[in-house]
């Protein structure tokens, strides 16, 4: 028995000190389930014995899978004292989603996460106090500001999101304003299981000729694209007070130069500008930890106590 303890007291400090190896963070997996819509809004929570006074908001891509708290940046984060609250694809679809195919989906995703945040803060969950910051991915980007206003978020970290919409980008692609080249036509493929560009272009001109519960692109319906698109989020951003920091991976699928610099324009705008524009080489689509570390090396100096 004796042998045994000591044994397993080596192996613990061995997972201490040995290179690659990590505590996992420590998180729950729960859904809120809206009591007027009853959407069920899947959420995971880490959260310290004492209460932060730091929230960490993270808003997922739609258009790819990641597991942010499996990641080192979540882990860092974490232990710097940060709670860290993840919430994941707001539905689209699901048993309620046929009595909402005309919904405003971008404002009803704001809305759920509002409802989710305002729940866990009654229940003494979240701490109102907490300063919070909002890590943004994607579609995801499009949402964020409306939330960095209601919560008067401390800095808002924007990665591979346009100025527009996702929409946007597939119509560049189906008009040839961002070529139909390799990594586009991968994106295409994993995407929609779409192999030529004039099926792609057929696909995109249907989402605005068809009817809003067709699907033509993925498992989102024509009324989830067009009310991202039909709703830009620019009013928003330009009224946010706090920081910003926008990253455009060079290589992702829908990235368009002209974006950028759009974008450096628009914080020109703002009454308090304070935006931070950075490019990193890469796909940016998170498939591999090398992303992740691109992004940690990026925000590290925001999240230096």
């Amino acid at each position: 028995m004796q042998n045994l303890k000591q044994s397993l007291a080596l192996l613990a400090l061995l997972s201490l000190l040995l290179p690659g190896c990590k505590t996992q963070v420590p998180y729950s997996s729960k859904a809120y389930v809206e009591p007027y819509l009853r959407d069920s809004i899947p959420y995971t929570l880490a959260q310290h014995e004492v209460k932060s006074d730091r929230l960490l908001l993270f808003i997922p891509p739609v258009l790819d899978e990641v597991k942010f708290e499996d990641t080192k940046l979540y882990q860092k984060l974490f232990n710097s004292g940060y709670d860290i609250l993840c919430v994941y694809k707001a539905p689209a679809k699901g048993a309620y989603y046929y009595s909402r195919k005309a919904m405003d989906f971008k404002n009803q995703n704001v809305q759920n996460i509002q409802n989710l945040i305002e729940h866990l803060r009654k229940e003494k969950i979240l701490k109102k106090s907490a300063k919070t910051h909002i890590l943004a991915i994607e579609q995801g980007v499009y949402i964020a500001p409306a939330l960095a206003n209601t919560y008067q978020a401390d800095t808002l970290f924007l990665i591979n999101g346009n100025p527009f919409s996702t929409y946007l980008g597939f119509q560049r692609i189906a008009e040839g304003k961002i070529p139909f080249a390799e990594v586009q036509q991968d994106f295409i493929k994993e995407q929609f299981n779409i192999d030529s560009l004039s099926v792609f272009q057929e696909k995109v001109a249907e989402v605005e000729q068809t009817t809003s519960d067709h699907y033509s692109l993925g498992e989102y319906t024509n009324m989830y694209w067009l009310s991202y698109h039909a709703n830009y989020y620019l009013e928003e951003y330009a009224s946010f007070q706090g920081h910003s920091c926008w990253i455009y991976f060079e290589n992702y699928p829908l990235y368009k130069e002209s974006d950028y610099q759009y974008q450096k324009l628009l914080d020109q705008t703002r009454l308090n500008s304070s935006g931070k524009h950075l490019k990193a080489s890469g796909l940016g689509r998170f498939k591999s930890e090398e992303d992740w570390e691109k992004i940690e090396e990026l925000l590290e100096p925001y999240f230096k106590d």
